[in-house]
């Protein structure tokens, strides 16, 4: 039988081993995040993502998003769009006020008609068929994707990119004027 004085500091030892081990992984996770929060070690990439399902007189369905829905940039920062879904549709990445975000099922199957911003944003693009990717730098807002209407254009299987050029402090949200639904916002530091 075991005496209570010799068991306490065998029960102690592995605690204070388990405690120890535990304080060092909260100090390595606290620095590989500091690490990743750097300009340098943040991806400046949104993708596509998601597919599209239909059976007729059943469902439609689409998971199509964008990933991440919020990203960090650096003001200077290059930021790309890729097209990395199992769609053959294209998208944009388009730059709306916050206001202006579709937030019902209504708003987002009704973007694209007379008076929406998803209207809008198609008629910024210019005549023709539009290149496998491209950047739009809206009319009215500076060099860059820094404003209103700013949008990136990409077909199945490419990527656009452009330098982000608002002002430090400031939040823009983006929505795809193709899937309303596919929404997320950049803040830029």
């Amino acid at each position: 039988m075991l005496n209570r004085r010799v068991l306490n500091p065998l029960v102690r030892r592995p605690v204070r081993l388990a405690a120890a081990g535990l304080a060092i992984a909260v100090v390595a996770a606290a620095a590989l995040i500091g690490v990743s929060d750097s300009a340098e070690g943040r991806d400046r990439t949104v993708r596509t993502e998601g597919s599209e399902q239909y059976v007729p007189n059943a469902k439609i369905m689409s998971t199509l998003r964008f990933t991440p829905g919020h990203i960090i940039v650096n003001s200077g920062d290059e930021l790309t769009l890729e097209h990395s879904d199992r769609t053959e549709e294209p998208h944009t990445l388009s730059i709306v006020d916050a206001n202006e975000v579709p937030s019902t099922s209504d708003d987002v199957f009704n973007c694209g008609s007379p008076g929406t911003v998803c209207e809008e944003i198609f008629n910024s693009f210019p005549a023709g068929p539009p290149p496998p990717s491209a950047f739009v730098d809206a009319p009215g807002t500076g060099v860059g994707l820094d404003g209103r209407l700013d949008s990136l254009f990409v077909e199945a299987g490419a990527s656009a990119s452009a330098q982000v050029t608002a002002p430090s402090g400031t939040t823009l949200h983006f929505i795809c004027a193709i899937h309303a639904w596919m929404q997320g916002d950049i803040t830029v530091k």
